[in-house]
């Protein structure tokens, strides 16, 4: 079994933590080790050695009134040996693109485009890619900077053939892993009928023809062999597990698997 992903998250906003860090610690191939507003935090810890950290996710929103925030950034944790910084934002300023001249520098993501695909984006840098979304790599190219090589560009992947209804049960269900009774309440439906919802949901996947050995999710994924050989690995760590933590797992990791729109080599 391949190594967890070992992530430091650092976002000012408690909401957007939250949420950065639940993506990450839903997904079978990362581990977050620590999660702070403040560098001086992540600075310490790295030179105390007390943590060792693949990524550092960086949330650039919140830190948008500290104009040298970026410039403290690069002098903290790029120099850290084997590790990478992956960069978050609403919208690409030209401040930000500074940052691609770091050999340290893993990617750069508008929060819109990449949606819940945090843990995707991420396995595809660990394998030595950076990542960008379109809106951010044609910030580059207008910018007139050369993208590091190699690179993916990457965007959320809409959920086909889901009703509103479901891709909000979806959400609850899948995405923040609430228990069915929590979702009847939310849902102000009953028990029974949440665990229905939920069943059509998995159904919808293709996880109930995978499992009755008729046929395969991947004609969800349209073939992608990149993101047909990650989940070949998801579904070889499941095994033959029908377990209701398990299948709910490997739901996640289908409806957050992002589109490749671009690969360059």
């Amino acid at each position: 079994m391949a190594q967890d992903i070992l992530v430091a998250v650092l976002c000012k906003d408690a909401f957007s933590r939250n949420w950065i860090s639940l993506l990450f610690v839903r997904d079978w191939r990362t581990r977050v080790v620590a999660e702070t507003s403040q560098l001086e935090d992540l600075a310490i810890s790295r030179q105390d050695e007390i943590m060792k950290v693949d990524f550092f996710v960086v949330d650039l929103d919140s830190y948008r009134d500290q104009p040298n925030f970026l410039t403290q950034v690069t002098e903290v944790l790029h120099p850290q040996a084997g590790s990478q910084v992956l960069y978050l934002a609403s919208s690409i300023d030209s401040r930000m693109l500074s940052t691609l001249r770091s050999e340290r520098f893993a990617g750069l993501l508008t929060k819109d485009e990449i949606g819940s695909s945090l843990g995707w984006a991420l396995t595809f840098a660990a394998e030595g890619k950076t990542i960008f979304t379109p809106e951010s790599l044609q910030a580059v190219m207008e910018a007139g900077l050369t993208p590091p090589l190699p690179y993916l560009v990457l965007h959320a992947r809409p959920i086909p053939g889901l009703t509103t209804r479901q891709a909000e049960t979806a959400r609850l269900a899948i995405l923040f892993s609430i228990g069915r009774r929590d979702l009847a309440d939310e849902l102000k439906i009953s028990d029974q009928w949440s665990y229905g919802m939920v069943s059509e949901l998995y159904d919808k996947l293709g996880l109930s023809d995978l499992f009755s050995g008729q046929g395969t999710p991947y004609d969800f994924i349209n073939e992608d062999p990149v993101i047909k050989a990650r989940l070949e690995d998801i579904l070889e760590e499941l095994g033959d597990s029908k377990k209701a933590r398990d299948l709910e797992s490997l739901a996640f990791h289908l409806i957050t698997m992002p589109v490749i729109e671009e690969s360059r080599e």
